[in-house]
């Protein structure tokens, strides 16, 4: 699942990411992706509806 962060979301996950140490690289579903290292957490709210859309609420 994926979906599109809120501007002001994204940048401050951009921040954390930015000084986050890279573990490796791996693929998921045929999509590449970095792995990196940090303590990011962030919080997010499951829909039950059909399309399954996640809502993140806060990061920390």
């Amino acid at each position: 699942m994926s979906a599109r962060l809120e501007p002001v979301l994204a940048a401050r996950v951009g921040e954390v990411l930015d000084g986050a140490a890279v573990v490796g690289e791996r693929r998921a579903e045929g999509e590449p992706y970095t792995r990196v290292e940090t303590d990011l957490v962030v919080e997010v709210l499951a829909g039950s509806g059909r399309h399954g859309t996640l809502t993140v609420i806060r990061m920390r």
